[in-house]
């Protein structure tokens, strides 16, 4: 009897050292780009019912990754996963793994909040407009939507919030990433669209006409208010949250307003607190606020930027200031790890990461 309670113990100290995923380490890419498939559970996904939480602990990985990592996430005291979407759209098999994913994180405990990036190459060279983000004198980016551009916002935004929720309509929150990543810049933060299009509006507005960076972001406001608008009345109560909604640009500060004025509920990811931890979280809040925006603020974590030692610290200073955190990204503790370069990297091992983030949550 004592024997077999020993090795009892033993089973039970293993799993919760362990990853749970750990044992799909064989099906991980050989690097960040490759998609392994991975089982669908292709039965309709039922209604989430998760726990109040007053704390939002989330992690934001990819999903060409194991389902097994939501296992490991709930044995870690997560709460929610911010899942980004690399394909530009959903076909029959992606729409099974999403299935899949939505089944796991119900089955865990895991809600799961779909998320992708604006910017699209295919989507944007299907459209029929010409238009693009043009800055300074005549820099055009190619694979850049003009923000002013209806056809491009339709497509990026409501024809991909549509098709998501189509395929999951148990899904609660959906999250948007309006960072660019198909061009030279960041952000829409080289002032106004100059592109014919533009300055086609522009100079049809009355006189006296605004400066063209005021004009702008006035128009892109109504213009994102009408879409949200219609996303609200298709899919009322749920969530449409954006990463840094509080960022310094004309189209974060257009989507705030146009979230609020369609009142859709929404949360911003923060990634101001990336590498400073909570104490950037105030001036976050401050800009939210200047906008009306009355929403959950979730503070990002840069795992590269802190050791396991400072982990539990830094998610408690975000903790203390907003009203969850986020990982960036649990990527870095499922990955091979002589595939953990650039900003993927760490400061430790992953299991150190693992038993700081257990602390941190517990």
């Amino acid at each position: 009897m004592l024997n077999k309670m020993l090795r009892r113990a033993a089973l039970l100290t293993l799993v919760l050292i362990l990853p749970l995923d750990s044992c799909a380490r064989a099906s991980r890419p050989t690097d960040p780009g490759v998609k392994p498939r991975t089982p669908v559970l292709a039965s309709k996904v039922p209604a989430p019912i998760f726990p109040f939480s007053p704390e939002i602990r989330a992690a934001y990985f990819y999903d060409y990754m194991s389902t097994f990592h939501l296992d490991s996430l709930a044995a870690t005291g997560f709460n929610r996963a911010v899942i980004k979407w690399i394909g530009d759209s959903l076909g029959t098999r992606e729409a099974g793994e999403m299935r899949g994913w939505m089944n796991r994180g119900v089955r865990v405990g895991v809600e799961v909040a779909p998320s992708w990036a604006l910017q699209s190459r295919a989507r944007l060279a299907a459209l029929p407009t010409t238009r693009r983000y043009t800055w300074g004198i005549g820099t055009v980016e190619p694979n850049v939507g003009c923000p002013l551009d209806s056809l491009f916002w339709r497509s990026t935004l409501l024809d991909r919030a549509n098709e998501m929720l189509g395929v999951t309509p148990g899904v609660n929150r959906l999250a948007v990433d309006l960072e660019i990543y198909t061009g030279s810049r960041h952000h829409y933060d080289a002032g106004p669209c100059l592109c014919a299009g533009c300055w086609s509006e522009y100079l049809r507005a009355p006189r006296p006409r605004p400066a063209i960076a005021s004009f702008e972001e006035a128009r892109l406001g109504r213009l994102l208010a009408s879409l949200i608008g219609e996303f609200a009345r298709g899919h009322p109560g749920v969530e449409l949250g954006v990463f840094d909604l509080d960022f310094d640009s004309f189209v974060h500060r257009a989507m705030a307003r146009a979230l609020v004025s369609a009142r859709v509920p929404t949360t911003d990811y923060t990634e101001r607190t990336y590498s400073t931890g909570g104490s950037s979280a105030p001036q976050a809040r401050a800009v939210l606020a200047s906008l009306g925006v009355q929403a959950p603020l979730v503070g990002g974590l840069w795992l590269k930027r802190f050791t396991p030692g400072q982990l539990p610290g830094a998610i408690q200073s975000v903790l203390d200031q907003a009203d969850g955190y986020f990982v960036f990204t649990t990527f870095s503790l499922w990955v091979e790890p002589s595939k953990l370069t650039g900003g993927y990297a760490l400061q430790g091992t992953q299991a150190e990461y693992w038993a700081a983030l257990r602390s941190a949550n517990q």
